[in-house]
């Protein structure tokens, strides 16, 4: 940090002002932050705001439509060639979603909300998004799914009502290629093949018939 020039005669205020003042030493060439802001802590305020893309680490979601203020969250969709931004970078397709800027970013869903992915943009045509409960596309999840149009078309999207049976983990992804998206996270009451691992490290699942049995036993 730059130094500051303070007098023992300063006011609280004047110390105040004179330390927040911005310096070409604090932060770079101030010249160059295209800040409009007159003390530190506002700058980087207002520079976190306007950065986006790779450069963003940040989970989407979270934050949105929880009050009912919105009749729904809306991600803008569109693709571009894989960088290793992206979680399935070498896997799969090597081409990949980006979601409001941001290089297929992990996804917090709150109960209650609407989500809608944006597939109008161009670059969607021939990429149409779904959701499933894992990765590799296995099985999809289709419950308070509805889509329009033909991604890559004006109107295209993917919505999604979250509710309480909404699987507590869920996949974005491309119908037609693989590992495009990444992962949802979901704070339902629905909870996916949960599992333990056994004192020699061996992974048993909840769902599985014989465990299912033996707990039923346990708790007659």
């Amino acid at each position: 940090m730059a130094a500051r020039t303070v007098l023992t005669t300063n006011t609280l205020e004047e110390f105040r002002t004179t330390f927040n003042s911005l310096s070409t030493t604090d932060i770079g060439d101030t010249a160059t932050l295209t800040t409009t802001a007159s003390n530190i802590v506002g700058a980087i305020n207002e520079l976190d705001t306007a950065i986006s893309g790779d450069l963003v680490v940040q989970t989407f979601g979270h934050t949105f439509n929880g009050d009912g203020s919105n009749t729904y969250t809306s991600f803008i969709v569109t693709v571009d060639t894989k960088t290793s931004s992206h979680i399935y970078f070498g896997t799969g397709s090597g081409n990949g979603y980006v979601l409001n800027n941001s290089v297929a970013p992990f996804i917090s869903f709150k109960v209650g909300n609407t989500y809608r992915f944006d597939q109008s943009d161009s670059t969607n045509s021939g990429h149409p998004l779904l959701f499933y409960y894992d990765a590799a596309k296995t099985t999809q999840y289709s419950t308070g799914v509805t889509t329009n149009g033909t991604p890559g078309s004006s109107g295209a999207y993917t919505e999604i009502v979250v509710s309480e049976t909404t699987p507590n983990i869920l996949y974005y992804q491309c119908s037609v290629h693989g590992y495009m998206g990444s992962r949802i996270d979901i704070e339902s009451s629905r909870i996916v093949a949960p599992s333990f691992v056994d004192t020699t490290g061996t992974t048993i699942n909840y769902s599985t018939t014989n465990f299912a049995i033996a707990q039923a036993v346990a708790l007659g």
